[in-house]
């Protein structure tokens, strides 16, 4: 029999610090928990073990600590947040059917050794699976060792038998211990001999085999007089340490090793369990199922309504309703609608195609409240038939990611996980065998019902909780109306000029043969320019550039890297080139001819509303947020986004410097507002009392660097990167950092009280309440705790600059709408807005586009918006 014994503290002390900060809705924090899971699953798909066992510490002392206080005295206590997840694995693996051991006054060290010795005796083989070396002096017999290592969510495995052992050490697995009694181990306070190191240790026992043979031979010559001094005087220390060090491999366990029982998992407990951790690939791995589910979702009853008639009385008597439960998907083939315990199914086949249209624009016209998850969409769909959206009251997806907007998903089965326990059966309106006659309507029936009865569900919960939090507001007068913005943005699209696009690739494919030849005459020879490989080799091999270590999968050749070689060779810069020339290529000319629609010639991007944690923007199909604006070929690629005809034009206007601005305006610092109040350029206005000269004494040099540290300071921009970016040295980026934030009091305050009310809190929030989790603030780990530190610091800004920029968005396009104007929202892109505008509106769309971005809310530094027309993009910039 194959036995695998876990270290459970060990395993998941690791997953804890090497698995980035993960929680589930409630926010307890789960990233230990999936990162152990992870592990357990891997070793037992790689070991196949006939059965496992997972030991634990008992929190209580042992019989080291008994002897000796001082042992493991200095280690830190467990963080909280690694605390709250000990019983939650320990309540996982019960419900697995695992066997748990424990036993007080022993480490689970000791719990390993002694299981090792029973199995070894029995005839068993045994793999101990832990992050501890000490259980390196396990390994003999039956006995290996699977070392586990986890590093940002990346888990390594070395396996060590008595051979790879020795190879590695020079000396049997059992001298471990001699190692440790000689030089110590400061993590459990085992003080070995004073002044000896590993190095020294290492080479008493090759020459002297063991910490008895060691004390046998002080006289021998091969030992050094200092060392013999520090030996005699260390030796008591060196035998309490070898006890120390020493794992007890006779506890009292009472654990029959051919009586270990097979693990057989209570499905309902460990999909209950795995359901409130929101661990979905778990359950699927597991084979766990809805039928599982605790608690179920109640189950409506299901009516098919399949005549104009009887759906013309449904939807009277909807009309009446409190809320509308809805369910349907893009393609509009069938409709779900949940009100009290009934649910009545529509299939578009069942109707003649203008009854169905009719009956959409009844149901989505105003009379219905209507509550959907993801109704943008729908939305859109519904207005590229000329249906006009009125009646959608509440989006369930939008309130999920307002709670928690860290999360990688808001899918329906995701939520109804997260927030109901229960998984969704699987549903796609899309397919079309979901809906035909001939396919299986009925079991979409069920399905429908039961995924409106999860968005019921969702809304229950999250309704309450966007009260609770105080985001009222940000929801139904910001993110809701914005909804609808999108979907008609998305609709109409925005003209592009093929003609001009395949142009401008051919002009940059003619730069990259041009860029590839002297590449190739700098390298005296060709080679793959894309391969990091290759390129590595060239650079640093045969023209012998400094380069950074050399990893296993060869020389880095990124950006950063390549910057710093700039000047050393004139192939670097034509490298970069090339590197920037291909993208535009790829990225923007193929990615923007391949997504031009046939139908009208305009691209369609989709704006994702539910992605960033700080509330921002973003787009795919194509991703209009990263078209290059630092270079000149770069811009180019806005002369190719164009109004639709000679007889329109594209209006452009961007917030001026708008973070900057809420930086003034939350820390209320009275030089950065009166700054902005004075209309003084921000940059050079600091750079004058940063470097204490006359404002019309600034050069460009001074204003370059201040402007690096006044949009590097909200994100919590440190000396080494200030250093990197100005050109500087790192004590001289301090000082500067600690100059600028004693000429701006204010803003020096804001970041210290803002990590403050973060870290008692857990969260922070803009001015219009969005909310951001920062459990990382409780982390013990430096790297994460700073990480959430300059969270903390930026999301208050870069969230708030967003908030307004939606908030811009939707009273423009009331006001558009009000006025009765044809000017229409086309883009959004980062801090700007464009519209497409008939020629004989630009002055009054000009001015309206202006007004309301300014107006959009009343500050300290007050928002400054300029708005240009022009045919294409690149003119009104």
């Amino acid at each position: 029999m194959k036995i695998m014994v876990i270290d459970g503290n060990s395993i998941l002390n690791r997953a804890f610090y090497g698995v980035r900060q993960l929680s589930n809705h409630e926010g307890l924090p789960t990233n230990a928990v999936y990162g152990f899971l992870a592990t357990l699953f891997k070793l037992q798909d790689d070991e196949k073990p006939d059965r496992t066992v997972v030991c634990f510490d008992v929190r209580q002392k042992t019989f080291r600590h008994l002897r000796f206080d001082s042992y493991k005295a200095t280690r830190k206590g467990m963080p909280d947040d690694l605390a709250a997840q000990v019983p939650v694995v320990k309540q996982v693996l019960d419900a697995m059917g695992v066997t748990r051991v424990e036993l007080p006054g022993y480490e689970a060290d000791d719990l390993l050794g002694t299981i090792s010795r029973r199995a070894d005796e029995h005839g068993d083989s045994c793999v101990i699976v832990t992050g501890d070396r000490d259980s390196l002096q396990l390994i003999g017999g039956g006995t290996t060792v699977r070392l586990v290592s986890t590093k940002m969510g990346q888990t390594t495995y070395e396996t060590y038998d008595t051979a790879a052992f020795r190879e590695k050490y020079g000396f049997e697995p059992s001298r471990l211990i001699d190692l440790k009694a000689l030089m110590g181990d400061s993590s459990d306070n085992i003080p070995g001999v004073p002044g000896i190191g590993e190095k020294t240790a290492l080479q008493l026992l090759h020459d002297f085999g063991t910490l008895d043979g060691v004390y046998a031979h002080l006289d021998d010559e091969r030992i050094k007089k200092g060392t013999r001094t520090k030996l005699e005087a260390g030796e008591q220390s060196a035998r309490d340490s070898f006890w120390l060090a020493t794992i007890d491999r006779s506890a009292p366990l009472a654990l029959d090793i051919a009586d270990i029982p097979a693990a057989q998992a209570d499905e309902d407990a460990l999909y209950a369990l795995l359901t409130r951790l929101e661990f979905k690939n778990f359950i699927k791995r597991l084979g766990l199922s809805a039928e599982q589910a605790t608690p179920r979702l109640p189950q409506a009853a299901v009516r098919r309504v399949s005549d104009a008639t009887e759906a013309d009385t449904l939807l009277d008597a909807l009309a009446g309703a409190e809320q509308v439960f809805a369910l349907t998907s893009e393609t509009l083939g069938a409709l779900c609608l949940l009100t009290g315990e009934e649910a009545s199914v529509l299939f578009a086949g069942d109707f003649a195609p203008e009854t169905w249209d009719a009956l959409l624009a009844r149901l989505f016209g105003g009379a219905v409240k209507l509550t959907l998850h993801d109704a943008k969409p729908v939305v859109a769909a519904l207005l590229a038939r000329g249906i006009a959206v009125k009646g959608v009251v509440f989006d369930t997806c939008l309130a999920a990611y307002l709670l928690d907007p860290t999360q990688s998903g808001y899918d329906l089965p995701r939520v109804a996980l997260a927030y109901c326990g229960a998984e969704l059966p699987p549903l796609d309106l899309d397919d079309p065998a979901a809906v035909s006659p001939l396919g299986g309507q009925e079991q979409t029936m069920q399905s429908c019902a039961a995924h409106a009865g999860a968005v019921r569900a969702i809304y229950t919960e999250t309704a309450e909780k966007l009260e609770a939090c105080g985001m009222h507001k940000l929801y139904f007068e910001i993110e809701l109306p914005l909804m609808h913005i999108l979907a008609e943005m998305e609709l109409v699209g925005c003209a592009v000029a093929p003609a001009q696009l395949r142009a401008f690739g051919d002009k940059l494919d003619a730069r990259t043969a041009e860029l590839v030849e002297q590449i190739y005459a700098h390298a005296g020879g060709a080679f793959n320019i894309n391969s990091p490989r290759q390129l590595g080799e060239v650079l640093f091999e045969k023209l012998g550039l400094p380069a950074q270590k050399k990893a296993k999968t060869g020389y880095s050749t990124n950006v950063e890297v390549l910057e710093k070689l700039t000047g050393l060779h004139p192939i670097v810069p034509d490298i970069l080139e090339y590197r920037q020339v291909t993208k535009l290529k790829s990225t923007y000319v193929d990615g923007l001819l391949k997504v031009i629609s046939p139908r009208d010639g305009r691209v369609h991007t989709h704006f994702q509303q539910t992605v960033t944690a700080t509330g921002r923007l973003s787009s795919t199909d194509p991703n209009l947020q990263n078209i290059p604006v630092r270079t000149e070929l770069g811009r180019e690629i806005r002369r190719m986004f164009v109004a639709r005809d000679e007889t329109h034009v594209l209006i452009d206007a961007d917030y001026s410097q708008i973070e900057l601005r809420v930086l003034a305006h939350i820390s209320q610092d009275e030089h950065m507002i009166e700054a902005f109040r004075t209309g003084q350029d921000i940059h050079a206005a600091t750079a004058a009392k940063v470097y204490g000269v006359p404002l019309d004494e600034v050069t460009p040099q001074m204003r370059s660097s201040c402007k690096a540290v006044n949009f590097g300071i909200v994100y919590g921009i440190s000396d080494f990167s200030l250093a990197q970016d100005i050109g500087v040295t790192r004590k001289e980026a301090k000082a500067f950092i600690d100059s600028y934030l004693e000429t701006y009091p204010g803003v020096a305050r804001y970041m210290e009280e803002i990590k403050a009310a973060a870290k008692e809190k857990g969260y922070v929030e803009t001015l219009f309440g969005r909310r951001r989790a920062l459990p990382e603030l409780q982390s013990s780990n430096f790297n994460i705790r700073s990480f959430g530190e300059r969270v903390a610091m930026n999301t208050p800004i870069q969230g708030t600059a967003a908030d307004i920029i939606k908030i811009a968005m939707v009273r423009v396009a009331d006001r558009l709408r009000r006025e009765g104007l044809q000017s229409r929202l086309i883009l959004q892109v980062h801090d700007e807005l464009i519209l497409e505008a008939p020629v004989d509106e630009q002055q009054h769309a000009m001015r309206l586009l202006t007004e309301e971005m300014e107006a959009a809310f009343p500050m300290d530094a007050p928002l400054v918006a300029e708005a240009k027309a022009g045919h294409s993009w690149y003119d009104t910039k």
